[in-house]
């Protein structure tokens, strides 16, 4: 029993629709925290890792844990063992003293019914004869005692004790020392010390502490409740130094306390600790617990480690600790969207010039990444075992950050088959890496062994979430990697899986994605070739173990997702022809029963907005995508000037500025070019929107031109009022955009044109002027 294994903790977006969500969310103070989008890799561990978990490269104060080790808990059920007799199970003894309820036992112990509650226990059996009865009645006291240190946590489980007698949950020491020096017992003369130590800890009895730990442990350390001890009385010490040097030796002695050693640690000591320090030993401890607690480049503390014990955990720990310390530096920036690393250190300036600081930490990072790398080889040869198995390990995962792939598959080839499960897992990871970055990836082979390195991962995932970090980095890497050879429709549904693993590991439940979550990589980076692929994979019957795995979960529920998103790229295109193809391909009711569309393409889209008063709007049009575009179609064939002012009013309407801008766009916001869905897909998507419609969606340029169009052909004058009207609009709205994107730049002045002196003059008798004429229109004319 090497552990205690605590169940995955999920949490999700409850979405309906991401952009919507997000935006009310980031109004509530939503963010993605540094650690949740922080990228790893390399998780070889050796044995003996379990204690230092805690102390994993983090972007939290702790890294968060699954598991805990107990091997303190274990040393204490043998030694229970070996006073109590060999043919009690060292298993029976942890289920009584670490498995059982305080009020279960003590019900049991009151009703005579040990026995028969925990029948078959040989440690009950055992307690239960008369010559131990010195041992049980021990066991009692601190089975109560568990009340006094955690009664918050224990207090509502007495609720189904019915006869239990009142004030159970408490117990008072009495006369201690009596308590103590009655046993006879060393064994138990120590526990009960132990017992009354800690009580008298949580007294705030300091001195009493210190003496007992003195008294009864400072010569007897042969036992695990040593360290425990010592732990005790280092805390009740106000001198920091020899503080500190107290935990630096509880931190070398046990497991348990290690987490609360590093709490308590003053790390504003270090030189005053170290001068305590009797021995090479305590010294090298005092740089590991300084060493742990390091966020920035420690390879001089490493060697010197290493060079005191070459084969040591600490060590070995350090190596993974700063494995990641460099993954974080390199591949965050480069793979998240936050740009920067999860955690910087105070000499990282990232942004009075981001570019410059990007590349020169870069270099940095690199030049540190091959230090540490030469050095590791240089000692490779030196190293055997699990030792020489891990640090080919890390040496093949330098390689492959420094794209140095060839001598990355060197080291990854002299991994011994008999190499521990954590080793085998990372040599996993990094053949995967050796493929995405070497091989074809169109190439059947080259997928279906990148399956093989996935699933091994993924199975293990259940016994171990914390891999769920290694493979949101794996996943985003290989996205990336086939979004370089040109596959997009693959690429996508990697970077969808890649971001549920992330999800997953910062999570309190699974979810299912929303309909944006499906489509949004697609919709800012696909094209309609992209789309066919994607559609062509969705609908294959026969898929390889690849691509049933790639779309396992990260596939839409309806194909017609992935349509929609080809037409809006075809009419983003200005292709109307594939666009109606497409959507008219669609059920009829898809844009009523889907996503947002309902709440957002509900306006007659030949009416403009901006001419419409809010009483006046009305939201109960039945939008057809298909037979919308079919209408452009049939407009742009007559080519009147009434035709080109229905086609202006429809290309307003389906900017940024109008009532359908779902045409073309699946989030909007009054940030423009900003939406809160560009933090989950890699940045502001804004000059990419600028290119929707030859520029139409922020500049109205399709609208302007319709409306020129229609001003020109026109006889009437009711067309050209409302032609010039809108022409004066489109501009002030191209001028809008400019100044709120860059609102402290030096513009010149708006200026209104002719149309709107037209509007004031030529038409001011018309029907139009009558209906739109304002103040605020006349101030514009210059």
């Amino acid at each position: 029993m090497a552990s205690k294994t605590y169940p995955g903790i999920m949490r999700v977006f409850s979405s309906l629709v991401l952009l919507f969500i997000f935006q009310a969310s980031f109004a509530c103070g939503w963010y993605e925290s540094a650690e949740t989008s922080r990228l790893a890799l390399f998780k070889s561990e050796r044995d003996g890792f379990l204690k230092l978990h805690y102390f994993c490269y983090s972007a939290n104060s702790y890294h968060e844990i699954s598991q805990v080790s107990n091997k303190d808990q274990e040393l204490n059920c043998i030694e229970w063992q070996k006073k109590i007799g060999a043919n009690v199970s060292t298993s029976d003894i942890y289920t009584i003293l670490y498995e059982t309820d305080s009020d279960k036992f003590q019900a049991a112990y009151q009703t005579n019914t040990l026995k028969q509650v925990f029948a078959k226990n040989t440690f009950i059996a055992t307690l239960l004869r008369l010559k131990n009865k010195p041992f049980l009645d021990y066991l009692v006291l601190a089975k109560k005692l568990e009340y006094n240190n955690v009664p918050s946590s224990k207090w509502e489980s007495w609720s189904g004790i019915n006869s239990y007698p009142e004030n159970v949950n408490t117990v008072a020491i009495g006369d201690y020392n009596k308590k103590i020096l009655s046993a006879k017992d060393p064994f138990l003369k120590q526990r009960y010390a132990f017992l009354v130590l800690r009580d008298r800890f949580y007294s705030s009895d300091k001195a009493e502490v210190i003496r007992l730990y003195d008294t009864y442990f400072a010569n007897n350390n042969n036992t695990i409740l040593e360290p425990w001890a010592l732990y005790y009385k280092a805390l009740c010490i106000d001198d920091f130094p020899l503080q500190n040097y107290l935990l630096s030796k509880v931190f070398a002695s046990c497991d348990d306390k290690s987490f609360a050693v590093m709490q308590h640690y003053n790390f504003k000591q270090t030189a005053a600790t170290l001068r305590l320090a009797k021995n090479d030993d305590e010294r090298n401890m005092i740089l590991i617990i300084e060493s742990l607690r390091n966020p920035a480049p420690d390879l001089n503390t490493i060697k010197q480690i290493y060079k005191f014990d070459p084969n040591s955990i600490y060590f070995s720990f350090l190596v993974q600790r700063e494995i990641n310390k460099l993954e974080d530096w390199i591949f965050t920036p480069k793979y998240s969207v936050n740009k920067i690393p999860a955690v910087s250190f105070d000499k990282m300036s990232w942004y009075d010039n981001y570019e410059k600081a990007k590349a020169d930490n870069f270099n940095k990072d690199i030049f540190y990444l091959r230090e540490l790398k030469q050095f590791l080889i240089d000692v490779h040869d030196e190293v055997s075992g699990e030792q020489k198995d891990f640090i080919a390990s890390a040496i093949a995962q330098l390689c492959f950050i420094d794209d140095e792939i060839d001598l990355g598959k060197k080291y990854v080839n002299m991994i011994s088959v008999n190499a521990n499960v954590s080793i085998q897992l990372q040599k996993n990871i990094q053949l995967a890496l050796v493929a995405l970055k070497q091989d074809n990836l169109q190439d059947k082979n080259t997928q279906n062994n990148l399956f093989k390195y996935f699933n091994v991962i993924e199975d293990l995932v259940e016994e171990d979430v914390s891999l769920l970090k290694n493979l949101y980095s794996l996943y985003r890497i290989a996205s990336d990697e086939f979004s370089k050879q040109g596959d997009k429709a693959i690429a996508g549904l990697l970077f969808l899986k890649s971001n549920l693993k992330k999800e997953a590991s910062d999570s309190w439940y699974y979810y299912a994605p929303s309909f944006y979550e499906y489509t949004g990589y697609f919709e800012r980076y696909a094209t309609l070739e992209d789309m066919d692929n994607l559609i062509e994979l969705y609908q294959k019957e026969d898929k390889t173990p690849f691509e049933k795995y790639i779309c396992a979960g990260t596939t839409a529920p309806d194909v017609n997702f992935y349509r929609d998103v080809k037409g809006t790229i075809a009419f983003r295109k200005n292709n109307l022809a594939i666009a109606y193809q497409v959507f008219a391909s669609m059920p009829a009711n898809f844009w009523q029963k889907n996503y947002e569309y309902k709440n957002n393409l509900n306006e007659d889209p030949f009416v403009p907005k901006v001419l419409q008063k809010a009483k006046e709007r009305k939201f109960s049009y039945r939008f057809n995508k298909a037979e919308f575009v079919a209408r452009l179609i049939e407009l742009k064939k007559e080519n009147t000037a009434t035709s080109n002012l229905l086609l202006a009013h429809a290309y307003f309407n389906v900017s940024y500025w109008g009532n359908s801008w779902m045409m073309l766009a699946y989030d909007w916001s009054s940030r423009i070019g900003e939406t809160d869905s560009d933090y989950i897909y890699g940045g502001n998507n804004y000059d990419a929107e600028m290119m929707y419609q030859n520029s139409n969606y922020y500049r109205c340029t399709l609208a302007k031109m319709y409306y020129e169009k229609a001003l020109k052909l026109s006889k009437n004058k009711e067309e050209k009022a409302v032609a010039s009207l809108m022409i004066f609009e489109c501009n002030y709205y191209d001028y809008y955009r400019n100044s709120d994107i860059s609102p402290a730049a030096n513009l010149t002045a708006f200026k209104s044109g002719k149309e709107i002196t037209d509007f004031y003059s030529v038409y001011s008798t018309t029907k139009t002027f009558k209906q739109y004429n304002c103040p605020l229109l006349k101030a514009f004319i210059n």
